[in-house]
């Protein structure tokens, strides 16, 4: 033990730093294969001319010439920034060498997130050294510092030849990236995951086992845009609602309810179409006739007509003459029937008795054929401890139903869901997301009114089906107009339309009872329902180990101008992988529907695949929407 003290004072605390890891990309300038640079990884700026020569440097191959011939110019020579530790100590390092009177220098120099250099420190030849001579700085890095470089400096003042190589970067202590005031998330006990190459979204805490800092999951709302359709034939009228969104090839179907004339026999089901989702324009089926005309847009009448919601069915072994279906009231008994067409407008009950019995059914019930699963799910209404709520069940023919029952809910919240709008979400099909309009009885805005209740959507989740997770806040919030502050406003139509390679579109109601009752679309990017956020100050979250396949993992996110995410892949115990630690890491901001992250070894994640990891994300002024590894 004697013996070591006394070779570290022989030695001295230079030569210990020595022995740390080189942070220096293409040191020795060996590499320089990069089209458009003088070498690999290094940059210089306008000045004195460089040059790269290999005729034998002072360990390899290759090494750098100045030819300073100006008493007026000088040139750096930096390496590539890299992600900088807080309080640090660096070292920087280089030989030099040269046979005039110039003094060359090597430099720390530390930047600030916008890249502004904020700190530096140099050391400068002793004398003009015609052999090769090491030269070194040390400095502490300031605590706002995000990057660091070791960079070769010939000053203005000076004029000669001088010889670089050997360039050395390291550091000893420090703390994290973006790491002030923050502690770092400690792993919980969820058990791995197999999420393979899916997408996940933050719609539920599934995947998060730690965090700290200021970060939250947010909900994200749409942006009202046009009018859709507004609901102005005769054989339409103030309460048209149920509408439903089928997506069939390039075009999409918009199916609702109308009213030829008053009470239930009067209500028939109508369809509009889009090629673009945005403007909707009424397909003519020529089947009823209304007015002396079948020159409209109905496509079924009579008790039906009240809530029938179609679907487009993906099961691989759908009969031609029924890949469209339907659930609605049926017409052979109380209870909701099951309805087929080849096409979407010609259509028929497939069965003489109603399908599923169990329920009240007076509101939109629907039904899709879950791939996933395999099987057709269902989702009703009934009533349950004085409210209206949503019952499930499922069928693998679509005609035989299991017993349906509630939906079990993660908060113990009593609210009025007067429809559901469940569907899997078509860019990650193992997720349900549902927008129900929650109806609130006992409340009225506007004074005088004879129906009371007001009304908004909420958005809500679910994995399996059954157990849903639910915001409280609206998804879809009323607007100012006094119109939809009365009942039965802002219902959600069932579907989710992707519009645009960054956007998909939700429609609402608006004006209902009211004239000019019309359908609104809102806009929101991809995954856009909710984020990972944090703002003012750093936040950091930990996923569960997760078990994926892919060589790439890809990031759907928003920053502000001063924001930033950083990525961290880590052990089951939440220790960062060598290679994808913060500090390899790069510093992410912009705006990206699909970002593949890079480390300083590139983005390249394969060796990983197939071992469980945790994903540490550390960001400020920053929004997740969704990430996933891919191929």
């Amino acid at each position: 033990m004697k013996v070591t003290t006394i070779l570290l004072v022989v030695l001295g605390y230079s030569s210990i730093i020595q022995a740390a890891t080189n942070l220096a990309l293409n040191p020795s300038f060996e590499q320089a294969a990069a089209e458009g640079v003088l070498v690999d990884d290094w940059t210089t700026r306008d000045g004195i001319a460089v040059e790269r020569l290999t005729t034998g440097g002072h360990a390899g191959e290759a090494f750098m010439r100045f030819k300073d011939n100006s008493p007026t110019a000088g040139q750096f020579l930096e390496s590539r920034r890299i992600p900088a530790r807080p309080g640090g100590e660096y070292m920087g390092a280089a030989w030099l060498r040269t046979a005039d009177k110039c003094r060359p220098g090597v430099y720390l120099n530390f930047y600030n997130l916008y890249g502004q250099r904020i700190a530096n420190r140099y050391e400068r030849t002793v004398g003009s050294p015609a052999e090769w001579q090491r030269v070194e700085v040390k400095e502490v890095a300031p605590q706002d510092v995000w990057e660091v470089a070791v960079a070769i400096y010939a000053y203005s003042g000076d004029v000669g030849v001088f010889d670089a190589d050997d360039a050395e970067l390291t550091v000893q202590g420090g703390g994290e990236p973006g790491s002030a005031g923050l502690e770092r998330a400690v792993p919980g006990d969820k058990a791995p995951y197999e999420i393979g190459k899916r997408r996940e979204l933050f719609v539920d805490d599934f995947l998060i086992d730690g965090q700290s800092g200021a970060i939250e999951r947010r909900l994200q709302h749409p942006h009202p845009r046009e009018i859709a359709l507004k609901l102005d034939k005769p054989w339409e009228g103030e309460t048209s609602a149920y509408f439903a969104m089928v997506q069939d090839g390039e075009r999409m179907l918009m199916y609702y309810r109308g009213q030829i004339t008053p009470g239930s026999d009067g209500q028939v089901c109508c369809v509009a179409q889009s090629h673009d989702g945005i403007h909707f324009e009424r397909l003519n089926a020529g089947l009823f006739e209304v007015d002396g005309s079948k020159e409209n847009n109905i496509i079924w009448k009579g008790v039906g007509a009240h809530n029938f919601t179609p679907f487009l069915d993906s099961n691989p072994a759908v009969p031609e003459d029924e890949r469209f279906k339907a659930m609605a009231y049926s017409h052979h008994g109380k209870g909701l029937g099951v309805f087929g067409s080849p096409d979407g407008v010609h259509w028929r009950e497939l069965m003489d008795h109603a399908a599923i019995t169990d329920g009240a059914f007076d509101s939109q019930n629907l039904a899709f054929y879950d791939i996933l699963r395999g099987c057709y799910v269902d989702y009703h209404r009934k009533g349950r401890n004085g409210v209206r709520d949503i019952m499930t069940c499922t069928s693998k023919d679509f005609r035989t139903w299991t017993a349906p029952v509630f939906l079990e809910y993660a908060d113990p919240r009593q609210e009025h869901l007067y429809t559901n709008g469940i569907l899997p979400y078509p860019r990650a099909p193992h997720l349900y997301l549902g927008l129900p309009a929650r109806f609130v009885p006992g409340r009225t805005k506007i004074v005088g009114r004879k129906e009371a209740g007001v009304s908004d959507a909420v958005l809500m989740s679910s994995r399996d089906g059954l157990h849903f997770d639910r915001w409280s806040e609206a998804f879809i919030r009323p607007s100012t107009e006094p119109e939809v502050w009365t009942d039965r406003n802002n219902y959600p139509a069932w579907g989710i339309m992707e519009t645009g390679p960054e956007e998909l579109s939700v429609y609402w109601t608006e004006h209902y009872r009211h004239p000019g009752m019309r359908l609104r679309r809102g806009t929101l990017r991809k995954d856009g329902f909710v984020s990972l956020h944090a703002a003012g100050a750093t936040g950091e979250v930990l996923t569960r180990p997760m078990i994926f396949s892919g060589n790439k993992l890809s990031l759907n996110y928003a920053t502000d101008a001063v924001g930033w995410i950083r990525f961290e892949l880590c052990d089951l115990a939440g220790q960062p992988i060598d290679g994808f630690s913060f500090y390899d890491s790069e510093t992410l901001f912009g705006n990206e529907i699909e970002h593949q992250v890079t480390w300083n070894k590139g983005g390249d994640v394969s060796a990983l695949a197939g071992k469980p990891v945790r994903l540490r994300l550390r960001l400020e002024n920053a929004d997740i929407y969704s990430f996933q590894f891919t191929d």
